[in-house]
């Protein structure tokens, strides 16, 4: 059942430079106490359930602002243009130049903020001579006909992205996120609805809702065609020739950025989003959005800012975070720029943060790098984002650059993961994706802990008894063994090499939960097939290795 949105749909406002965006900040909420025993007024039952999930309890914002305080502001010659829980206060919109003194003077009020001139456009008609469906048949014949256009291999063109995820088995055996929420925040998803990779989506019903935040209208597939790229690694599904990592899941299209300025109204947006998720239930928040410089200068971030608590967006985040949203944003595209560090909300400590590597596994130059202001290491991870397979608002299949795209391919990953493990706290999700990257040993500020391997992170979340999940030798040409143990405990290892027999005895104490633990001193060992023994405390485990 299509979600409903409580909020007001934009009237004919004309787009004038005198209309301006402030957030009207409320001191209190005289009566959160007893909201708090109305539920069912502003979270969904699967909100509600993530929350128990996740052992997140409710607290003061979790419940609307004040009614009675919003009833009074709406008096003013003014738009209420969105609510915010979290941050006790609305969104307006006034072309009267002296409403910010008259909102000031209500003894309700703590503060407003200015965020922005406001700008509503339309879009230009980019219509061809050929229909849509005329273009797109014209392609589909040209990737058919074409020699190394269209992949022979069920993945088509995006078996590179999916295939250096260690991904490719698990989709083609059916796991691709069914029963998980995806909340996606963009700039527009332009003919998304008219486009054959995505028709699954509304056959199945799996848009759950769609808003534009933006233009306060439930119409996404109009506007800007960044956030179909953006679709492109996660719900794609025309085996063959285009493959997302979690086209089963179901989404909600959320439009909170408008690409033609940047001002800070649209992290407002973005904020307001992140609550509709929320109270919708969403398990992920994928965001390929990223805040530093805005049109006018006062509103940009400084490097400072970027410590994971100050900016507005990533506070934003972080609250998300706090309810039990998994949240993964994109690092940014600023690393040939000047400025080269992330963009906000990159810098939140619970966001999962992606940068982006090529389809060799080296950094791509212009993804953002770390560390924080506050000296934390980001990105986390990294996906192939140079050279990523997308499609366009006309159906055009392209490769494109930035970590907007490496960013959905692992949010994709985690749909895959909650599916098969749905019982498991967006934090373990979080965990087992990095102790499965390639650099988890030794993360560093240009690609983080590396390049998950989705394979062995659902076998991390889905591992019940005392196991060894994993053994492989990573590049530090050390040998590096995953456990899963449901106490902590001590364990024994014999290792038994191919030629000479010679058994290698170690201990190992070993925490509960997942354990990634390198075994060194293996460099000079002689390639070939070794045995390894573990000896929990109620069962032994044997697994054959070969060193390369």
């Amino acid at each position: 059942m299509r979600l409903l949105i409580a909020l007001l749909l934009l009237t004919a406002f004309s787009a004038s430079a005198q209309q301006k965006f402030y957030f009207v900040a409320f001191k209190d909420k005289p009566h959160y106490k007893e909201q708090m025993y109305k539920l069912q007024d502003y979270l969904s039952i699967k909100a509600i359930e993530r929350r128990t999930r996740n052992r997140v309890p409710l607290n003061m914002n979790d419940v609307p602002p004040e009614k009675e305080y919003l009833d009074k502001l709406a008096d003013l010659p003014l738009m209420m243009y969105g609510n915010s829980r979290w941050f006790n206060g609305t969104v307006v919109l006034s072309d009267v130049k002296s409403i910010s003194d008259s909102i000031k003077a209500l003894p309700f009020v703590a503060s407003v903020t200015y965020l922005g001139p406001a700008y509503f456009y339309e879009e230009e008609d980019n219509a061809k001579e050929n229909s849509l469906e005329n273009q797109l048949n014209i392609l589909e014949q040209a990737f058919e006909n074409k020699k190394g256009i269209k992949d022979s291999v069920w993945a088509g063109r995006s078996y590179k992205q999916i295939n250096q995820l260690n991904d490719l088995t698990i989709l083609q055996n059916g796991v691709g996120g069914k029963g998980v929420l995806i909340a996606v925040l963009d700039a527009g998803f332009q003919n998304l609805d008219q486009l054959p990779p995505f028709q699954h989506l509304l056959r199945e019903k799996r848009i759950v809702a769609a808003y534009d935040f933006v233009e306060k209208e439930e119409e996404v597939f109009e506007d800007d065609d960044h956030g179909l790229s953006v679709m492109s690694c996660l719900a794609a599904n025309q085996p063959g020739l285009i493959m997302g990592t979690a086209p089963q899941a179901n989404y909600l299209l959320l439009r909170t950025e408008n690409a033609a300025t940047e001002y800070l109204v649209e992290e407002y947006f973005w904020a307001l989003a992140a609550e509709f998720a929320d109270s919708a239930g969403a398990d992920i928040i994928n965001s390929s959005l990223g805040y530093s410089k805005h049109d006018e200068k006062s509103m940009g971030h400084k490097y400072s800012e970027l410590d994971g608590k100050t900016t507005l967006v990533t506070r934003a985040a972080e609250i998300a975070a706090s309810k039990g949203i998994l949240v993964l944003v994109s690092a940014g595209n600023e690393g040939d720029d000047p400025w080269r560090q992330l963009c906000a909300p990159a810098d939140g400590p619970h966001v999962l943060t992606v940068g982006a590597i090529d389809r060799f596994g080296s950094y791509a130059g212009f993804s953002s790098v770390g560390p924080t202001a506050d000296r934390r290491l980001k990105p986390d991870l990294v996906a192939m984002g140079k050279g990523a397979t997308l499609i366009s608002g006309d159906g055009k299949i392209f490769e494109g650059n930035g970590t907007s795209y490496s960013c959905p391919l692992i949010s994709g990953a985690a749909a895959q993961m909650l599916q098969l493990a749905p019982q498991t706290s967006a934090e373990k999700i979080k965990e087992a994706l990095t102790l499965s990257a390639n650099q988890y040993y030794k993360a560093d500020k240009y690609i983080g802990a590396g390049l998950p391997d989705v394979a062995l992170a659902i076998a991390m979340v889905t591992a019940k008894l005392d196991t060894l999940i994993d053994i492989r030798e990573l590049p530090d040409m050390n040998w590096h063994l995953t456990f899963y143990v449901r106490t902590n405990q001590k364990v024994n290892i014999i290792i038994k090499e191919p030629i000479t027999g010679e058994i290698e005895r170690q201990s190992l104490t070993l925490k509960k939960g997942l354990n990634r633990i390198a075994i060194k001193g293996h460099k000079k060992r002689p390639a070939g097939l070794y045995q390894l023994s573990v000896d929990f405390q109620n069962r032994t485990v044997v697994r054959d290795f070969m060193k390369p």
